[in-house]
């Protein structure tokens, strides 16, 4: 059976895990969230209850003509089986620090079965490879860097989206599953390593 695809801008989450620290000072952006198709809804996931911002006509990232590199890379490795995380961040980014020191290489460590994917962004065109190995974070991620269209350090030149999604902020977190289908898009900022592991868990679930 077909699935209805929703990109989830993560609000709330009244789960047992630590609830995502979404302001906007913990998060580094580079404009306004613009979702000018969504419509607020709420929508329940396995066990995970979220208020969200649903876009419920949006295009599977797998069927995105890739316009980089780092896209095409992504789209290679979500539509495979199994579950796949996506992270934005950048270097210079503190809460992108914050978000590693808080254990990014522990939860991946932890969960084996899968995918990992870090794609620097609004970086000059670096992928931050000495911050991410002062992190220990493990060999096996796939690490990646989206080319900005000029200097990054004037907003007008940053991409903001990737496979058609809007990406808006760092840090950022998508996962995947199901051949590519977008399970949660978390786009406000740093998140507690408890609430990602939460909603890996919710997106190995039978829907």
């Amino acid at each position: 059976m077909k699935r209805l695809i929703a990109v989830f801008v993560i609000l709330a989450l009244p789960v047992t895990a630590a609830v995502a620290q979404e302001s906007e000072e913990e998060a580094c952006t580079a404009g306004e969230l613009n979702l000018a198709a969504a419509s607020t809804s709420s929508s329940t996931s396995a066990s995970v209850q979220t208020g969200a911002v649903s876009v419920t006509n949006a295009t599977p990232a797998v069927a995105v003509e890739p316009a980089t590199e780092a896209e095409a890379t992504v789209q290679g490795i979500i539509e495979n089986d199994g579950v796949h995380v996506v992270h934005f961040w950048a270097p210079w980014c503190p809460n992108a620090k914050n978000e590693l020191e808080a254990g990014w290489s522990g939860l991946i460590q932890d969960n084996p079965d899968v995918t990992f994917t870090f794609v620097s962004i609004w970086n000059d065109g670096a992928a931050g490879h000495d911050v991410l190995a002062e992190h220990d974070i493990p060999e096996r991620v796939t690490t990646l860097q989206q080319p900005d269209l000029g200097p990054s350090d004037n907003d007008a030149n940053r991409r903001m989206s990737f496979l058609g999604i809007p990406v808006t902020w760092t840090p950022s977190t998508w996962v995947f599953h199901e051949n590519g289908e977008l399970a949660f898009a978390m786009n406000y900022g740093e998140m507690k390593m408890g609430t990602i592991q939460s909603l890996i868990n919710a997106t190995q679930k039978e829907w």
